[in-house]
């Protein structure tokens, strides 16, 4: 249970991640705050405005997939190898795909009237930061073990 427990905030983070990338592989329309952004709803959108936008859609939609793919495999390696290396790049991953999300949503929320979910971003980074210093805590016990 204990192993569950502090592995619990990365797993968090990546199924955050995995929603993310699955909400907008299968959308078949922008997001509601996307319709807000450009005061525009999806069907007064030429047809290869929208082809380019769900294709744009898709592509971020892989960024979310290999950071799930990345930070559940290397948080099971970890579990087994217990090094401070691995703890290193999950939360690498974390910040980065965070910190350009934030980037993101704050700009459509300075420029447009769309309301983007920054709070999400910013509660995966929570996750992430949370599961680091739990991965380094038990890095050091670790250490000090031997």
């Amino acid at each position: 249970m204990k192993n569950i427990i502090t592995t619990l905030p990365n797993y968090l983070g990546a199924l955050m991640l995995l929603a993310f990338g699955v909400t907008y592989f299968t959308k078949d329309s922008f997001m509601p705050y996307h319709s807000d952004a450009v005061n525009q709803d999806w069907s007064s959108i030429d047809s290869s405005t929208r082809y380019l936008i769900l294709a744009l859609m898709r592509a971020v939609s892989g960024g979310f997939f290999v950071s799930f793919v990345a930070t559940v495999s290397l948080q099971f390696k970890f579990r087994k190898y217990k090094q401070a290396w691995i703890a290193n790049i999950i939360f690498a991953i974390g910040t980065i795909i965070a910190a350009i999300i934030i980037y993101a949503t704050y700009v459509v929320r300075l420029h447009t009237n769309g309301n983007p979910p920054t709070m999400l971003a910013y509660i995966g980074f929570v996750l992430f930061l949370t599961g680091f210093l739990i991965n380094r805590r038990i890095c050091a016990i670790e250490r000090d073990r031997y």
